[in-house]
């Protein structure tokens, strides 16, 4: 769709996001540019990378001007390391569930959640997750308030087959907030057992896995014991049917910050003993 650059902005250094001008003859990923910048723009969160502006080059290309982060990517991560250790993720993915949180208190569906569109950053105390790339976001309308039909054709399919909740495979434009935190467990599970929920030789066969099968546990994945709280929110964030999910990304950030609350005080009582 474009390319991303670097730049200097009034305030400091920026990254332009600019559409191809072969892209940009296709009306469908013009909108789907035009929807991220309206979709972001809506979000006030510190866990979403921010838009600063927008406009057009003197040649007419479309352009998103955002923060530029210093750090990597948890998909470079990941290359680099495998997984992480419950200590080095529970954080970093209670900041993917507050940004999430907040996308949807701004009534934007994300629907792309995988480990290139999670950004770490360094901070002062530890390191910080921003979301980007809301490219195939969906912001939800008031059916009453606009009849404008959805770019998403009702049965399209958009997002990351390997990270996406089984029934966005069935069709893109029906998800709600459930399917985010679908992706938001699928990213957690394979952070921390190095491997994918759902594995297969192509998307058809993965799809097909999560549409008739239930989640893999964590010690199905690992031969490891895993903290009981922790197995449940994969079972519930990774359940098949939206409706035995965590009814929001604020429920599932509850839960697994229990988690790391629980590891945390066992490991502490174990210090002491």
């Amino acid at each position: 769709m474009g390319e991303v650059w670097a730049g200097e902005g009034s305030d400091g250094p920026v990254a332009i996001k600019v559409l191809l001008e072969r892209a940009a003859r296709r009306k469908d990923i013009q909108r789907r540019f035009e929807r991220e910048a309206e979709a972001v723009s809506r979000i006030r969160s510190p866990f979403v990378c921010a838009l600063l502006d927008q406009g057009f080059t003197s040649d007419g290309a479309l352009f998103l001007v955002f923060e530029l982060l210093q750090g990597e990517s948890l998909a470079d991560r990941l290359r680099r390391e495998l997984f992480l250790s419950f200590d080095e993720l529970a954080p970093l993915m209670l900041d993917v569930l507050r940004g999430i949180q907040d996308a949807h208190l701004a009534n934007v569906l994300h629907r792309d959640l995988k480990p290139g569109n999670i950004f770490l950053q360094p901070g002062d105390d530890r390191e910080r997750a921003v979301i980007l790339d809301f490219g195939v976001s969906k912001v939800i309308q008031d059916v009453r308030a606009s009849e404008e039909p959805s770019i998403t054709a009702y049965d399209g399919t958009v997002g990351s087959f390997a990270y996406m909740a089984p029934e966005q495979v069935r069709g893109a434009a029906r998800v709600d907030e459930r399917a985010d935190v679908y992706g938001v467990a699928s990213v957690a599970f394979r952070s921390l057992t190095g491997r994918l929920p759902f594995e297969g030789m192509s998307a058809r066969m993965v799809a097909s896995l999560k549409l008739e099968r239930p989640p893999p546990s964590l010690e199905q994945a690992t031969g490891l014991r895993w903290p009981r709280l922790l197995e449940q929110f994969f079972a519930v964030g990774l359940s098949r049917n939206p409706d035995d999910r965590f009814s929001s990304a604020e429920n599932a950030a509850k839960h697994w910050a229990d988690a790391w609350d629980l590891t945390c005080r066992v490991r502490a009582s174990k210090n002491l003993e």
